[in-house]
This record gives C-alpha cells, structure tokens and sequence, in this order.
C-alpha cells in the first residue's frame, strides 16, 4: 500500500468535515433571513388572491388546505397558487373566458383541483434535518416545504400566515453548491452519463401553434417543476412559457385574452412586453376577442389600459413596435431580495447533454428556475430536459448512498 501524503489526508480530512456539517444541517439552518409566507383562507375570492399577489413580494401565494375539522395539532397542509395557476383555471375553461369576472369571483379553494396533489405543500419541523427534507420532497413529488418561524414563540392557533416560511428544492440545491466540491467526482460527470436527461417529460409546442395549445401542457409543467418549450421547425429551441416568467403579469384577465387569441409565439413577446405591449398585438388580440364574441374579455382588457380605443384604432402613423401609454397601476412589482426577478422568456436555462452536472446547476440557479433545456450542440434542437428534483435525488444518494 503506498502511504497517502499529508496534502491528500487534509483533503480527505477537510471533506469529511464538509460533509459532517452538511449532514448537520438542519431546515431552520435555511430558512435564516426568509419571509413569512401569506396563507388565505379556502374561502377567498380569486380576485382577492391576485390583489394579494400583487401587493406582495412573491409570486407566490398559499391556500389553507387542512380539512375543515381538523384538529389544532394536524399538520399543516397548504396548496401553493401563482399566476400561472389562475391562468390555467381562466383559460382551460370557455366558459370562465365568456365570463372572466364571474370566474375570479369564485373561492380560491376551486384551483385545487387545477393544482392537484402536486401543489400540496406540509409542514416540517424546524428541527428536520437537511436530507430528512429532500427525501420528503423527493417521496411525495413535492416542490416546496413549509417550516414554522419562531417556533418557540408560536401562536395557539398553527394556520396563521406569519408563522411560516417556504423552502423550496432551488433552495437546497443553492445551499448545497455551496459545498459542489464535496460531490467530486460526481458534479463533473454530464447529465446524460448520469441519466438526468428526461426526453419523456418535455412538454413542448410550435411557435406558430395557439396560445391555448401550451394551457394544458402548463398546467402538467407546473407539476413537474418545468416549464412549456417553444419550438421553431426542426424543434430549434426559441424560449418557453414558464411559470415563474408569468409571476410578473398578475393582470391575469389581459394575460388570459393574449392566450385565448394569439399564437404561442406572439404570447411570448405579449409577455416579454407585459409592461407596455406593442400596439399591433393589442390590436389583434381586441379583433379576435371580437370576433370569438368574447365581449366581456375585451371589456376587462380596455379596463386594464387607459389608451383610448377610438384613438388606438384611428392612429396610422405609430408603427407596429410603438408601445403604448399604459395604466398606472401596471408597474413592475417589487420583489423580496432574491425571490423572483424578471427575464425574457428567451432568456432559458439550457445545456447539452454533455455538460457538467456543476454546469448545470449554475445554470438553473442563475435563472432562478427548477428546470434546464437539453439542446443538441449541433442544430439546438430540443432534446431532453433535467429537472432539480433529479439534481437532488443525485446530490443525496452522494451524501448518504442506501
């Protein structure tokens, strides 16, 4: 046997020692500096929910889900709601989109079934070790957890929204990159050696396909924790309909009427030019709301601008890149310090199959996201994507293989 060198056994010992205070870890640990997270009541309008999304700091925001006779002790059962939810709910429905007010005038509670189990968010102890939290995501499909602030200060009754803050599995990913070099030799394997590339699992439309093609398609990425690819011919990757990106559009009823009339690809600038769209997609999207009879849709949609429609329709020497004088009530929503940023929706995580584990967790936590594009290196077509609950379930059997 040849003796180890004294720089090998401080290596040794100097990751050892890592992954000791890794395995340490507890979810309080993370949680540090955290916001409380708003839960409403099942009983809360839509409409009131997205008022609330607005005027928060997240895009996020939770719903009481605990049966109603459950008892003080029961753990705490929550269902995370978005945008991207109620635009499923508005646009996978004709009827909500005859009727878009009488639809956010229903109870939140009815996005649950748009949800489904896999926006069920419990609670953990504080006290939960770090990969106790992982396998508890990992085991029930989950995105995010629910721990209470405070603990020892709490409140006699446990659903109360100041009590709690979210962890999500970006969250643990980023703290463990923090310690990448403790998962040598694996981090520098590709995705594809270590089978993280789901081809299955893409859910992806054409750019020139309807809007309303990618609401169903949405509604299974959101829970997956991905997003919907848009493609141009030959499946060259053009950027994506992601549910984090549509957080900054809370106006739901105009985000809902430039689905409902225009093409994926002219949804995306809709949405990449949320804050002052261009005139001719305004125009097109009030035409086809018309002519779809969708009265009432193009009335919220007026309500959402205070351009003049006469004088919209008569002006003939703006061009079609002019953007026009919005309402001022749609302003950029201020965020909490590193919970959401806006971005393109041509701004997407992508890789090749090749490309480094490591590589590709810079790159989801540079984007903020739970997913990243598999593109061939050649063509850039779409080919596969990696997800974070993947990245995890790899980081954990490093850190405590069964």
């Amino acid at each position: 046997l040849i003796p180890l060198s004294g720089n090998t056994r401080s290596l040794h010992s100097s990751r050892a020692r890592m992954a000791a205070s890794i395995l340490s870890h507890v979810v309080s640990d993370l949680c540090i500096g955290k916001p409380a997270v708003r839960v409403l009541p099942p009983s809360t309008p839509i409409a009131a929910a997205l008022a609330t999304l607005r005027a928060g700091a997240d895009p996020f925001v939770f719903v009481d889900a605990a049966p109603p006779d459950a008892k003080k002790t029961a753990v705490l059962s929550v269902v995370k709601v978005s945008v991207a939810e109620i635009l499923c709910y508005v646009c996978g429905d004709g009827g909500n989109l005859s009727d878009p007010a009488a639809a956010l005038g229903r109870p939140v509670s009815v996005l649950t079934a748009v949800v489904g189990d896999h926006g069920v968010t419990r609670r953990v102890d504080p006290q939960t070790s770090l990969l106790d939290a992982i396998d508890a995501l990992l085991a029930n499909n989950s995105h995010s957890l629910v721990v209470p602030l405070h603990a020892r200060a709490r409140k006699k009754h446990h659903h109360v929204s100041a009590g709690y803050c979210v962890l999500t599995q970006q969250d643990i990913v980023r703290h463990l990159f923090g310690s990448i070099s403790l998962f040598s030799p694996v981090a520098a394997l590709s995705v594809s050696s270590l089978g993280l590339v789901r081809r299955d699992d893409v859910h992806a439309v054409h750019v020139d396909d309807d809007a309303l093609d990618a609401i169903p398609l949405l509604r299974r990425s959101i829970g997956q924790g991905t997003a919907v690819a848009v493609v141009a011919d030959d499946d060259a990757l053009v950027g994506e309909i992601c549910p984090g990106v549509l957080g900054s559009c809370d106006d739901v009823e105009s985000v809902s009427a430039a689905f409902a009339t225009l093409s994926a690809g002219d949804a995306m600038t809709y949405i990449d030019c949320y804050f002052s769209p261009p005139e001719f997609l305004l125009r097109s999207i009030r035409a086809e709301l018309t002519g779809k009879g969708l009265h009432a849709m193009c009335d919220l949609m007026d309500a959402a601008y205070t351009t003049d429609v006469g004088a919209l329709s008569s002006s003939s020497t703006s061009s079609d890149e002019e953007c026009l004088p919005l309402a001022p009530a749609r302003r950029a929503r201020k965020m909490s310090s590193g919970s959401f940023r806006w971005r393109s929706t041509e701004d997407v995580a992508a890789c090749h199959a090749e490309s480094s584990l490591v590589a590709v967790m810079a790159q989801a936590l540079a984007h903020r996201v739970g997913h990243v594009w598999v593109v061939d290196e050649l063509s850039g077509a779409l080919v596969g994507v990696v997800s974070c609950a993947d990245v995890l379930a790899v980081l954990r059997d490093h850190l405590r293989p069964e």
